[in-house]
């Protein structure tokens, strides 16, 4: 009779198909495992480039918030010195309630943009200050009493926005030579500087207006100059140092950026030119009074405090604004 019984599985054989099972599963495992990291990790990125952009927006937000408000009290203190106060009003209040009404826009902007914003000041945080303002004569610079030579303001511990509009046609034409005794120009001299410094005004043979400067009363050496035309006037703002679109680099002292003591400021030839000088000054006690009428008083500077707030960031600041200042 034919045998017909099985034989017991073969041990090996068992053992294999258990450790190829074994490999089978830590395999997918190993799988499923790295999916589900990839997942995780992937997720991760995303949430932290999603809060990265959010963050960024509202520092970008708080920033444009900053440069606003700067912008909008330096423009309210400048247009508050050259208008003057209302009738019964001092400057200070006027700044001030200027400043409120500046924070109510500017916080109604930001609301609905999701921002809570303050702008906020006091009488403490404004710095007095003189605005001074002249035409000269009916022809020149000179002033109402004729004088070429005379006091622009004196005493002065800082100086801001100092601009010269100037007719071109009528400032002398010359060279830088000869500079000193025919040109009209600004004189800055005391004890914050070393020696006196000038700032020269003049045609050349060439038909542009130059600008030279130089100290001690010695010959100046020209540092920039535009063309112009018949009719044409310029404009040389001496504290940001540019003659209309023109750097005119070196053209302020280096030791009236943020000098440590009081100085003046003259005028000499001024029948050599012919238009207005404004500027805004920081005086030293009570200043002395300039050769000529046209001063007011002023706000010179202002501190504010500037706070911008959402669910994702808390900005606060104090930021002093003296627009026009010279810069290092």
């Amino acid at each position: 009779m034919a045998d017909v019984s099985i034989d017991a599985p073969d041990g090996d054989r068992l053992r294999e198909a258990d450790r190829g099972q074994l490999l089978v599963v830590t395999g997918l495992v190993m799988a499923v495992s790295l999916v589900a990291l990839v997942v995780l990790l992937n997720a991760t990125i995303y949430s932290e480039n999603v809060a990265t952009r959010g963050i960024e927006a509202d520092d970008g937000e708080a920033a444009a918030f900053r440069a606003s408000a700067v912008e909008g009290v330096g423009e309210l203190v400048d247009a508050t010195n050259r208008a003057g106060p209302p009738p019964n009003a001092t400057v200070n209040d006027t700044v001030l309630t200027g400043v409120e009404d500046l924070d109510r826009r500017i916080a109604r902007s930001y609301a609905e943009r999701g921002g809570v914003t303050r702008i906020e000041t006091d009488a403490s945080g404004l710095t007095r200050g003189t605005y001074l303002d002249t035409d000269g004569n009916a022809t020149s610079l000179a002033n109402a009493t004729n004088a070429t030579a005379y006091g622009f303001s004196g005493e002065i511990e800082r100086t801001r926005g100092f601009v010269l509009d100037l007719d071109a046609d009528a400032l002398a034409t010359t060279t830088a030579g000869n500079a000193t005794s025919e040109a009209f120009h600004v004189a800055f001299d005391g004890s914050a500087l070393s020696e006196s410094s000038e700032v020269y005004v003049y045609r050349n043979g060439g038909g542009e207006v130059v600008v030279a400067n130089g100290t001690g009363g010695t010959a100046p050496t020209p540092r920039c100059s535009v063309a112009v035309d018949p009719g044409d006037r310029v404009s040389l703002d001496l504290t940001a140092e540019r003659l209309e679109e023109t750097a005119c680099v070196g053209v302020w002292p280096t030791e009236l950026i943020a000098p440590t003591d009081s100085y003046a400021v003259d005028f000499g030839n001024a029948d050599a030119a012919d238009g207005t000088a404004i500027a805004t000054v920081r005086p030293a006690g009570t200043g002395a009074a300039p050769d000529h009428a046209d001063v007011s008083p002023a706000v010179y500077d202002a501190t504010v405090e500037l706070r911008y707030r959402t669910t994702e960031l808390r900005f606060g600041t104090t930021v002093r604004v003296a627009p026009g200042e010279p810069r290092a």
